[in-house]
C-alpha cells in the first residue's frame, strides 16, 4: 500500500504500517484522554489520562495486528501464501496471494481473526482482574478493561455477515458450500456488504445531525469503505474467474523489442526507453533471453557512467517470477506480476521469447470489457 513503511517480519510475512494509521492513533488517544477518562474517571490527573490513552492506542494496534496475523497464519497453513500485512486507517489488511479454492478453507481463515479478538478480550479481562487483586494502579486496571471491551467490539463488528468483513467471508463460505458456486456466494455476500455499508453511512449521518461529530464522521467513512470494498471484491472475483479461462498465449502482446546485453546504457535510454516509451525490456545474449532491464535500474546509475556501462551489467536475471508459459492461465500471470514488482512477465516456450504480459494489458482488457458489457 502506498505510503507504508516496514516495521518487521513475522513468520516470513512483511509487516507494514501505513501513514494513515497515525490518524487512528491520534483519534483514539485524544478521544480517550479528552472525553472518556475525564467523564468516567475524573480523579485521574492529566499525565495519567494521556499516558493511559497512548498505551491503549498502542495495544489496540497490537490487537489489530494479531487479528490479521491469525488470518494469515491459517492461510499459510492451508497453502495460501501471504506476502504482507498492512495496518492503515480502517484497520488491517493481509495480502493473500490467492483465494481459497474450497469453502472449508475460506471458513477456517475467516473465523481465525474474530477468534483471536475474543481470546484477547478474555486475556485482557483476566489481566485486569489479576492486577486489581494485587492492588495495581486503577489506571492500569481500567486500561486493560477498556482493551478487553474494544477487542470484543472488534470481534462482533467483524462477524457481521457483510463481505469483505470476516462475517461476510463466513457467509460466503456457507453459501458456497451449499450452492457450489463461488460466483453466486460472492455476489450475495458482497450485496450484504453494500447494504451494511449504506446502513453505516446513514447511521453516521444521523449522528452528525445530532451533533455527535467525530463518531458520525467515522461511521460514514467506514460505511463508504466497506461499500467500496464489497463492490471491488465482487468485480475482482469476476475478473479472476474470467482470467482463469484464458491462456496467456491468447492474451499476450507479441513482437517484443529486445536489447542485446552489449548495448550501452546511454544507447538504451536514447534509442529504446525514449523511443518506444516502455519502462522494461527483455535482454538477450547471442539470441538467448537472459533477463530484463528496467528504467528503475538505469535511474540508480550515475548519468556520467551511462556511456561506458553495458546493459548486461544492470540486467535483472530471469527468475520464475518473471516468466510464464503460453499454456499458463492469465490469472497465473497476474500473480507473478504482483509478486515481481516489475509490472511485466515474459511469455517463454523453453528459451524462446513469444511475447509479454503487462499490468497495462490487464487494465486495458478490463476497461474494454467494461465498455462493451451490457
Amino acid at each position: 500500500m502506498k505510503g507504508s513503511f516496514r516495521i518487521g517480519k513475522i513468520k516470513g510475512i512483511l509487516i507494514e504500517v501505513n501513514a494513515s494509521w497515525f490518524i487512528i492513533f491520534a483519534l483514539v488517544t485524544y478521544s480517550l484522554a479528552a472525553s472518556y477518562f475525564p467523564v468516567y474517571y475524573p480523579e485521574f490527573d492529566s499525565t495519567t489520562r494521556w499516558v493511559s490513552s497512548s498505551a491503549i492506542a498502542l495495544l489496540f494496534f497490537v490487537s489489530v495486528l494479531l487479528h490479521e496475523l491469525s488470518h494469515s497464519l491459517v492461510s499459510i497453513k492451508l497453502g495460501m501464501p501471504v506476502k504482507r500485512i498492512t495496518l492503515f486507517i480502517f484497520g488491517g489488511v493481509a495480502q493473500i496471494e490467492q483465494e481459497p479454492d474450497e469453502p472449508v478453507k475460506e471458513l477456517k481463515m475467516a473465523i481465525a481473526g474474530p477468534a483471536m479478538s475474543i481470546f484477547l478480550c478474555v486475556l485482557f479481562f483476566l489481566l485486569s482482574v489479576a492486577l486489581r487483586s494485587f492492588g495495581a494502579p486503577q489506571a492500569a486496571v481500567v486500561s486493560l478493561q477498556y482493551l478487553s471491551t474494544i477487542n470484543l467490539t472488534l470481534a462482533i463488528f467483524n462477524l457481521f455477515p457483510a463481505f469483505p468483513l470476516d462475517g461476510g467471508r463466513v457467509l460466503r463460505a456457507i453459501i458456497w458450500r451449499f450452492s457450489g458456486s463461488l460466483q453466486k456466494s460472492t455476489r450475495i455476500a458482497s450485496a450484504m456488504g453494500s447494504i451494511f455499508g449504506y446502513f453505516l453511512i446513514a447511521f453516521g449521518i444521523f449522528m452528525l445531525l445530532n451533533n455527535i461529530i467525530i463518531n458520525g464522521i467515522w461511521l460514514v467513512f467506514i460505511g463508504w469503505f466497506i461499500n467500496q470494498m464489497s463492490r471491488e471484491s465482487y468485480q475482482s472475483m469476476l475478473l479472476s474467474d474470467i482470467f482463469d479461462k484464458i491462456k496467456v498465449g491468447e492474451f499476450m502482446t507479441g513482437k517484443v523489442v529486445t536489447i542485446d546485453r552489449s548495448v550501452s546504457v546511454q544507447e538504451l535510454v536514447d534509442n529504446y526507453f525514449l523511443k518506444y516509451k516502455f519502462a522494461v525490456f527483455p535482454v538477450s545474449q547471442e539470441g538467448r533471453i537472459i533477463g530484463i532491464v528496467s528504467a528503475a535500474s538505469v535511474k540508480q546509475l550515475d548519468a556520467a557512467a551511462r556511456p561506458q556501462t553495458s546493459v548486461g551489467s544492470i540486467t535483472t536475471p530471469l527468475s520464475d517470477k518473471l516468466v510464464v508459459s503460453p499454456e499458463d492461465i492469465v490469472s497465473e500471470a497476474m500473480k507473478r506480476l504482483s509478486a515481481n514488482g516489475v509490472g511485466r512477465v515474459l511469455v517463454m516456450d523453453q528459451e524462446n521469447l513469444l511475447g509479454i504480459v503487462s499490468n497495462t494489458d490487464i487494465l486495458n482488457y478490463m476497461w474494454i470489457r467494461n465498455q462493451i458489457s451490457k
